[in-house]
């Protein structure tokens, strides 16, 4: 059956056949639909820009919000109270007759300085220590402030010790907490004693773990791990137990739990004879830039002249660097004087990775034997492409003249000092003068401006230094002072001692600084 035919719409004309052989012209149904076709598209094209310029108009409004803000209170912790833990007495390990060699004895009571700016001074001490001596005099002294504003806290020790294959001067700041400490100094050859202490001032047992470099690499030692350090309690550990034989020993101290305070304390017996004692502050961390201020070069003569003694090839001066990086390293050592008529020197080194490298000091110096620098005071910069840890060792011995005999020899009065790189000083700062022979502060200006500083003596005068740009000075102190540096700021120092028969140096720091508010969320 064939479909309806349907019926055109109302408004619409039928339309008529063409004749043969006439012109077609255009059927209107097509053009109309051409007609259709071209609008749709322009008007699709238009709604198109129109879209995107709302959109684009949308994007430069501020967004409605709505919803619910979740709830916060910002929070300012209460500030713990400023703390300052001393090293405590010299310790060795057995008796005089060189029993129980595995115990540390404690020889003497250092001689222990502290003050306190706009706060009370509390003093305590180490209560448990392996040494024995917990809650003595000997033991390492801990000095408390409660945290305020304008609040300064210092302290530092030193002690003369004279006693069986003992011999020498040790001083050392007290030092603050911390959960990450570097020991850049000692050794373990035959002779060379170092002694690791770390002391908990904290009311949280800390566990600690060490990491010991060398000069062939990092050592693998069991018993590195988990060191269980009680509150109030110190630990005494030879670093022999774990890398004998160690020509040059870096030191890494990592705490949980509490925070802990460590050094690292070298005894010297050249065959029967003790010629040196010190203690190692902690280092800064790792860093591109290492300034050591107050290194002391003291009777370069007396001890070229007893390098030449057997078993004296440690006692020149030099510079020990590590880079704990994975990274190759290109190390520069500028050796500075502070007396402009003095010469200088410098050199550059390849630090390899994880590998503890120890060159003279005097090495950009031409000369064959013997301490190339002369007698001074020096400032020595350690700076380096990548970060390092680095530390200065300079030792004393009073001259003995020439020698001519191929016997025994006695040994001239000697000991040795290691420096410790010094942090950059905020506006004010406090440090103590244990007793010792000549102290000296030197301040080490590595800006690029002059700095004009006041130092004052607490009760007494005061002093205006003017430090050159990139220059230092030094200036005689007064030994068992307590001292402040006003207008500081960018400032390098450190105290510093030297004799032929006690060297010894500190750098002078500043707290860290305290917690500010923390917003909490649930």
């Amino acid at each position: 059956m064939a479909e309806p035919t349907p019926e055109p719409p109302e408004d619409l004309e039928p339309a008529e056949l063409p004749a043969p052989g006439d012109e077609q012209p255009a059927r209107p149904g097509r053009g109309r639909r051409a007609a259709l076709l071209s609008l749709r598209l322009v008007a699709g094209a238009v709604a198109t820009v129109a879209a995107a310029a709302t959109v684009g108009a949308v994007g430069l409004l501020p967004l409605p919000t709505s919803g619910i803000t979740p709830p916060s209170v910002e929070v300012t912790p209460v500030a713990a109270d400023e703390v300052r833990t001393c090293a405590g007495g010299a310790l060795r390990l057995g008796d005089e007759t060189g029993a129980n060699a595995d115990t540390a004895v404690a020889i003497g009571i250092p001689a222990v300085r502290a003050d306190a700016v706009n706060a009370s001074l509390q003093h305590g001490s180490i209560s448990e220590s392996d040494a024995g001596n917990g809650g003595s005099a000997a033991a390492p002294q801990v000095l408390r402030i409660a945290s305020a504003e304008g609040a300064l806290l210092t302290g530092a020790q030193s002690q003369v010790v004279d006693a069986s294959n003992f011999s020498g001067f040790s001083a050392a700041a007290c030092a603050e907490p911390s959960g990450s400490i570097w020991l850049t100094g000692g050794a373990t050859t035959v002779g060379r004693t170092s002694i690791l202490t770390i002391s908990n001032p904290t009311p949280v047992r800390a566990l600690v773990s060490l990491t010991i470099y060398g000069e062939q690499g990092v050592i693998e030692a069991p018993g590195l791990t988990g060191i269980d350090v009680a509150a109030g309690a110190q630990r005494v550990l030879s670093l022999a137990g774990f890398a004998p034989g160690l020509l040059s020993p870096v030191v890494h101290v990592e705490a949980r739990g509490g925070q802990v305070v460590a050094y690292l304390q070298q005894s010297i017996v050249r065959g029967l004879d003790a010629t040196g004692v010190d203690l190692v502050d902690a280092a800064p961390d790792p860093a591109t830039e290492l300034v050591f201020p107050g290194v002391q070069i003291h009777d370069s003569l007396g001890t070229s002249r007893a390098m030449s003694l057997e078993d004296w090839d440690d006692v020149a001066p030099v510079v020990r660097i590590l880079n704990p990086g994975t990274e190759p390293a290109e190390v520069t050592v500028s050796v500075t004087p502070v007396d402009a008529e003095i010469a200088g020197t410098g050199f550059t080194a390849q630090a390899e990775p994880g590998v503890v490298t120890e060159l003279a000091l005097d090495s950009g110096a031409d000369v064959d034997s013997g301490v190339a620098l002369a007698d001074g005071v020096y400032t020595v910069t350690v700076s380096s492409a990548a970060p390092v840890v680095a530390g200065v060792r300079t030792s004393a011995a009073a001259d003995i003249g020439p020698v001519e005999t191929e016997g025994i020899v006695p040994a001239p009065p000697s000991d040795v000092a290691w420096y410790t790189a010094a942090p950059a000083l905020g506006d004010l700062a406090l440090f103590t003068v244990p007793p010792g022979p000549a102290p000296v502060l030197a301040t080490v200006n590595p800006t690029d401006a002059e700095l004009a500083v006041i130092l004052k003596r607490l009760g007494n005068e005061e002093v205006t230094l003017t430090i050159p740009a990139g220059g230092a000075v030094t200036t005689a102190l007064v030994a068992g002072e307590t001292y402040e540096l006003q207008g500081a700021t960018g400032l390098r120092a450190a105290v510093s001692y030297a004799a032929d028969e006690a060297m010894a140096a500190f750098p002078v720091t500043v707290a860290r600084p305290v917690s500010g508010p923390i917003v909490i969320r649930p």
